[in-house]
């Protein structure tokens, strides 16, 4: 399977989300937030963006402090921790224009948003973005803080991938061709999230290193597959189970 990044509906809504973003009014109010089910690319979109603009790209953890989300920011900047690199820090990020990435942001909500509330005061003065990327249901925690949620410009909505997007993700990552009835298999036993996307491609080539030399040069059809799971998806899994408990 090639690694490549698939621009699917999510993907252009978050670029229409930074031209928006890009052209806001109010320069302190330069914050984006991405949400999403897991495993449907936001992530992914994210490092993107990052690779192409330069952005630096953090990863929020429980229990994280200033201090050490400080040291972990000026080291993407290649920066050394020593007396005064947070002044020299800031400097750096407005002189060059760099975006700030947050993934798994929600965690940065804790302790009284402490560590959001210092790259707010970074990006305040800098005027550059700061891209947040959390769950769905994260979503209110992000309202509740005003000194964020003011300058939150555009909330970007990762959906469920369309058909087409699984399409275009078989066609631009497989080594193999498939039947449009196998894309729509995968599209509904996934349930439509890239990462399991992308889990079922890679079992489906498995399949086909397996077929007759005739067949080599044919696309995957539904009936190679028979019963064979595609993907697993645990949460779905619990679910079932809980099911059948009840």
């Amino acid at each position: 399977m090639k690694r490549e990044f698939v621009k699917t509906e999510n993907a252009q809504r978050f670029r229409a989300g930074i031209n928006m973003l890009e052209g806001r009014g109010a320069l302190e109010a330069g914050m984006m937030l991405v949400i999403g089910r897991p495993g449907e690319g936001k992530t992914t979109t994210l490092h993107n963006w990052a690779a192409e603009t330069g952005a630096v790209m953090l990863t929020a953890q429980q229990g994280w402090t200033p201090n050490r989300m400080l040291g972990e920011l000026a080291e993407k900047l290649g920066l050394e921790t020593s007396k005064g690199f947070e002044r020299k820090m800031e400097e750096t990020i407005a002189r060059e224009e760099i975006p700030i990435i947050l993934d798994e942001s929600a965690f940065a909500l804790d302790n009284g948003a402490a560590c959001l509330e210092r790259l707010r005061s970074i990006t305040d003065k800098s005027c550059t973005p700061l891209v947040m990327a959390a769950m769905e249901q994260d979503r209110p925690k992000f309202a509740r803080r005003m000194q964020i949620a003011s300058r939150i410009s555009y909330v970007c909505q990762f959906q469920k991938s369309s058909l087409a997007d699984v399409a275009l993700a078989c066609k631009q990552l497989a080594d193999v061709a498939m039947a449009a009835e196998v894309v729509e298999r995968i599209h509904a036993e996934t349930d439509a999230r890239m990462r399991l996307v992308m889990t079922a491609i890679n079992r489906i080539e498995s399949i086909a290193k397996r077929r007759p030399p005739e067949l080599a040069s044919t696309p995957v059809q539904l009936a190679e597959l028979k019963a064979m799971p595609l993907c697993e998806d645990f949460n779905r899994a619990v679910r079932s189970t809980l099911r059948t408990r009840a």
